[in-house]
């Protein structure tokens, strides 16, 4: 059972600027510190690359997540596409449950700047569980709280950069 949420910005900067300060792992963290705990890559230099893992904790939709991905796709400053799985803590951690998740982080020119893109998949498995899982989700307004969630980050971005010009 699939779940799409696309987020986008338009940020007064050039794709390189926007994709160098986005990617840093300490500033995507900061690009939402009441639900981002942490994020490392497993690169020599801490900074994402075509092949490379991650580990991101955070909290989504008011639950928290390890989530542990892999870049599949890496076009400095055009396109980043990850895939990975979520390990969502339910019922205050009692029960685990893994959700397959992936992205697509993309810079496009305009002529105002740089459109921001950062589309966010779910995957909830086809299973009681996870059909009991994305019934809560709607529920929960997930779609939205996803939706907030990601937009945050992106506004935080063009918010820094915007103020750096």
């Amino acid at each position: 059972m699939f779940v799409t949420i696309e987020t986008s910005i338009t940020i007064n900067a050039s794709p390189e600027t926007v994709w160098d300060y986005a990617s840093a792992p300490e500033n995507w963290t900061a690009s939402n510190p009441e639900a981002h705990f942490g994020l490392q890559y497993d690169t020599p230099d801490n900074l994402p690359a075509e092949g490379a893992t991650f580990h991101q904790r955070e909290s989504v939709a008011g639950r928290y997540a390890d989530l542990h991905g892999r870049f599949h796709v890496m076009d400095r400053p055009h396109l980043a596409v990850w895939s990975g799985t979520a390990l969502y803590h339910v019922l205050g951690g009692l029960i685990r449950v893994p959700i397959a998740e992936g992205g697509v982080l993309r810079t496009v020119p305009t002529d105002h700047g740089v459109r921001l893109s950062h589309d966010v998949y779910l995957d909830f498995p086809e299973t009681f569980v996870g059909r009991w899982l994305l019934r809560n989700f709607e529920r929960a307004n997930g779609r939205q709280a996803v939706y907030d969630h990601t937009f945050r980050e992106l506004r935080f971005f063009k918010q820094v950069l915007e103020s750096d010009s």
